[in-house]
Parts: C-alpha cells; sequence; structure tokens
C-alpha cells in the first residue's frame, strides 16, 4: 500500500475507532485485528493502543464532565465508581495474566465473544438489576480480565453492565471512558517493564495518539445526545458485532 494513502486510511481508522469509544463506551480494541491485517505485528500494535486509549480515555473525561457527561467533584457516585473500576481492574488484568499462560487462545476468543453477545443480548431485551458495589466489583473484574486477555471486551461489559444496573447512558459511557484510561496507562506500564518499549514504532503511536484525540470532542457530545431507548439498542448491537468479530478475528489473523 502507498505510504500516502496508508497514512490516510490509518489516520481515519483511529479517528472512527476513538469516536466509538468516547460516544459508546466500546469498539478501539477492534484496531488490533485490523492493524494486524495491514502488516503490524500484535507485540507492536497493543502497547501503541494502549498508550493512545489512555490519552483518548483521560481526554475523553474532561470534554465529558465539560458536557454533564460525568462529575468529577470527589463526593460524587462517578468518581467512586471510577476508582472501584480502576483499582478492581488491576486486579484483574494480573490474574488474566497468569490465565493466559494456561489457557489456549482459541478458548480465550470464544469465552470473550460469548460474554460479550450475551451481554448485548441482554442490553437489548431491557434485563435490569438492583445498583450494587458488589456487582460493580465483578463487572470490573471481568471486563478488565476480557481486555488483559485479548485486548478488548472492558468498555462493553463495563458499560452494559452499568446501564443495565439503571445508571444513566451518559455516566455509563463516561465513567468506562474514565477507568479504562487508568487501565489502558497500568497496560503500557506492564508493557515498558517486560519489553522495555524495543518494538515501538513512533510514527504509529503519534498518528493513533492525535487521530483519537482529535475525536474525544465529538465523541462525548454525541454521549451527551443519546437517549437512553436508542442507547441500549445501539450499545447492545455493538456488544453482539464485538462478541461476533472477537471470535471470527482470531481465524482471520491466523
Amino acid at each position: 500500500m502507498n505510504s500516502i494513502l496508508l497514512f490516510i486510511v490509518i489516520v481515519i481508522l483511529g479517528f472512527l475507532a476513538a469516536f466509538s469509544d468516547t460516544s459508546l463506551g466500546m469498539g478501539y480494541s477492534l484496531l488490533t485485528p485490523i492493524l494486524m491485517l495491514i502488516g503490524y505485528q500484535a507485540i507492536v500494535v497493543v502497547p501503541i493502543l494502549l498508550l493512545a486509549q489512555m490519552c483518548i480515555g483521560f481526554t475523553g473525561t474532561i470534554f465529558h464532565h465539560l458536557y454533564g457527561n460525568i462529575d468529577l467533584s470527589s463526593k460524587e457516585k462517578d468518581v467512586k465508581i471510577t476508582i472501584l473500576f480502576s483499582l478492581t481492574g488491576m486486579t484483574g488484568m494480573l490474574i488474566a495474566v497468569i490465565v493466559a499462560i494456561n489457557v489456549p487462545a482459541i478458548v480465550l476468543s470464544i469465552y470473550i465473544g460469548a460474554i460479550l453477545f450475551a451481554a448485548g443480548i441482554l442490553m437489548m431485551v431491557k434485563l435490569k438489576f438492583e445498583f450494587t458495589w458488589a456487582k460493580l466489583y465483578v463487572l470490573s473484574a471481568l471486563g478488565a480480565f476480557n481486555k488483559a486477555m485479548s485486548g478488548g471486551g472492558y468498555g462493553p461489559i463495563t458499560t452494559s453492565g452499568q446501564i443495565m444496573s439503571d445508571r444513566k447512558v451518559k455516566k455509563s459511557i463516561a465513567v468506562t471512558s474514565f477507568s479504562e484510561a487508568f487501565l489502558s496507562g497500568f497496560g503500557f506500564l506492564l508493557y515498558f517493564i517486560f519489553n522495555n518499549f524495543q518494538l515501538v514504532e513512533v510514527q504509529l503511536m503519534i498518528i493513533m495518539v492525535i487521530s483519537g484525540v482529535i475525536a474525544t470532542p465529538l465523541g462525548a457530545l454525541l454521549a451527551k445526545k443519546l437517549n437512553k431507548k436508542r442507547a441500549r439498542i445501539v450499545i447492545g448491537f455493538a456488544s453482539i458485532s464485538l462478541g461476533i468479530i472477537t471470535v471470527i478475528r482470531l481465524f482471520i489473523v491466523l
């Protein structure tokens, strides 16, 4: 592929993925198999996307706050849930690293795909459950476990779970974006510790960060405009689609 055309394609992909992630709380992980199909190695793609998602998450949180999607005052539930998701998520990621050593990749892909598919179905049939902190602990750990295992699956689980617990759509999306920024930074730090940035491509990293950050104000604005009924359908469909793609992409990459 021509270098200029490749640059344009990657910029567009980075923008669209960040827009989806900021507006719906999911979708950025789809860049992993797409960039691998273009020709990048997973060991190059994953840390770059983690860094980009950290920047996108923090920038998106600023706009979510400015648009009133989330309240960042220290006493608000939004901040408490973000802290819970971040700390519990780190534990889930560490457990996932241990499990990944002993479980075949195809089994993990099928498991995560099934989880996302089920979450989407439950969203679309309007299932609800009572809000409890214990349930949020489980959501956070499960989402982070999925993210560490496959590079995705955090957003659909945590966003869908919050909405099903009757949290407002825009708050659910914003909290997911904020907490995922911390977890992405944590994952990037782990990569630094174990791989020392030996294979990081600086040019790709700059493109992904800048194109993603530019998309965040538009994504946060869409999150503000989504009504609950429409959002459940859109997010449910997105989760189902990501579940199917999670299983299929393993075979495409292979």
